[in-house]
Order: C-alpha cells, then structure tokens, then sequence
C-alpha cells in the first residue's frame, strides 16, 4: 500500500509546503527551556503567523475578558503547547482550504477538530504526558483524504458516492478503488513535512494501532476518539461508522495495560464519553469558526 501511495505522489508539484518560520517557530515550542522573547520575536517576523496568534487567542475558545494584543504575553498565557497546536491548525486549515473536493471541507474538519478534542479527553484519562500533542495529532489524523480528495478528485468523489449509506467504510473503500488508503498516503505528506515519529506513526497506524511503533500509546488514544467520533456522525462526513474491530480492541488493550482505574469493557469506556459529547462538538464548531473567520 505504501508503493501505490507513492505512485500517487509522483507527479505532483504543488503539495503546499510549511514556511520555513512556521517550522522553526513550531521546532521552538517543542522546548520547555526556549526563550519566550525569542519565539514572540520569531512569530512577529511573519506578520499572517502573528496576526493568527492574537487572533486565536482572544477568540471565544480562551474565556478571556481582556484583550491580548502582544504575541509574549498569549505565550506566557496559554503556554508554549498550545500555540505551538494553535498555530500548526490554522496553517493546515489556511493551507488546505483551496483545494478543491468531493466532500465538505467544513465537515471534514468539524470531524477532525473533534477527534482531536475526544483525543484530549481521553489523554487526560489515562495521563498521557502532552495531551495537546494528542489534541493537535488528532486533528490531523486524516490529512491523507485530502490529498486524496484533491488529486483524485473524480474517482474519490466516486467511492464516496458508492459507500453513501452503507457501512463500509472509507478506509475499506479506499484499499478496493486506489490500493491504498488515506494513512499511507497521510505518511506519505507526514514525512513530506518532517512531521515527528509519533505524528507520524498516528496518521500512519490510526486503523492499524497494533502497528504504532513510535508512541502505541498516543495511537491507540487517537484509534479510539476516530472510532468513537465515526460512530456519531453520518455517511456524508467521509467517515462510516462500524463495530469496533482489531485496531480498536488493540487500543483497548494498551490503555488497560497502564494500570490505571477504568471502566470494566471498551464498549463502557466509549459509553462514557457520551456525557461530554455534546460539549465536545460545540468546541469543534467554534474552533472552525475561529479558523477560518
């Protein structure tokens, strides 16, 4: 599968590439010791990059009753992870957003914004270490169905078509019409961008994360929030939901091998997070709203 992913990358010259300060301001956040004034001063040079920051960060997604107008401070107030999440989401969503396709962008995204919170949810769970790089590796989970949709526009809009109202579902769909699916071809820009291992190995394994190898447990996390997500939406957001299968239960496992208090089954375990659903998909609404205002 990751020979015809590459097959379909070969011909392509306009993949949208990350700017060079964007990578050197994320490659910043991801040092605890990094100089705040160096990184502000950094995201300043790029005056779109900054304007995202001040903007995010006074939306309604941050509860602030004061207006932040300097970059410094909105970094000392949320904290490197979070910009570093905030500003690698509205580069995707910006970057992404001409790229003509046969599905809905805005559902596309309301469900990746939703893994990514469910992601969040359940790193907190089983104390995960950066529940925000859970959060942002959710998010971008999917980033392989828009190549997809993009480049094979025609024959995807096709497949979509066939599995509407079914429950097949968009990865099985993809192995039958391409031979390969949105997660290799997801690796495939994953490593177009020099993405982390982990990222990586999320977008890689998210239906296969008995084959993480980087980080098994941020996979089975994301496996679980795209199963539980696919499971409260319908055919027309390109994803299909299903009975949990090996990846699922292989994720089940890892999290009940961390010795940690959980509910007795995967199926109450996903129960649980029914409580906090609603909550969840209205964050994913005003993250898309803030995005793309």
């Amino acid at each position: 599968m990751m020979i015809a992913a590459r097959r379909l990358f070969k011909d392509v010259s306009d993949l949208p590439t990350i700017p060079a300060v964007v990578s050197k301001v994320v490659s910043q956040l991801e040092n605890k010791l990094a100089d705040p004034d160096e990184i502000a001063d950094l995201i300043l040079s790029d005056l779109v990059l900054a304007a995202r920051v001040i903007r995010v960060v006074n939306s309604p997604l941050y509860h602030r009753k004061d207006q932040i107008t300097s970059v410094k401070r909105a970094l000392m107030l949320i904290g490197f992870k979070s910009v570093r999440e905030m500003i690698l989401t509205s580069y995707f969503v910006e970057g992404l957003k001409d790229k003509a396709q046969p599905f809905d962008m805005k559902m596309f995204w309301l469900h990746s914004f939703t893994v990514g919170a469910i992601s969040r949810r359940i790193a907190r769970i089983v104390n995960y270490p950066d529940i925000e790089k859970a959060y942002l590796v959710g998010i971008l989970h999917d980033i392989g169905k828009v190549f997809l949709g993009h480049y094979c526009k025609d024959e995807y809009g096709r497949m979509l078509t066939g599995i509407r109202n079914t429950s097949i579902t968009t990865h099985e769909a993809e192995y039958k019409y391409f031979g390969t699916t949105h997660s290799e071809v997801g690796l495939c820009l994953a490593q177009r961008w020099n993405f982390p291992a982990e990222y990586s190995d999320v977008i890689s394994c998210h239906h296969s994360s008995e084959m993480a190898i980087a980080d098994p447990l941020l996979t089975a996390i994301i496996s679980l929030a795209d199963f539980y997500n696919m499971s409260h939406v319908t055919a027309d957001c390109v994803a299909q939901a299903s009975i949990p299968g090996h990846s699922e239960e292989n994720a089940w496992q890892t999290l009940t091998k961390l010795g940690i208090p959980l509910p007795s089954s995967l199926e109450h375990f996903l129960s649980d997070l029914d409580e906090v659903y609603e909550t969840i998909s209205g964050e994913a609404d005003l993250l898309f709203d803030t995005m793309t205002a």
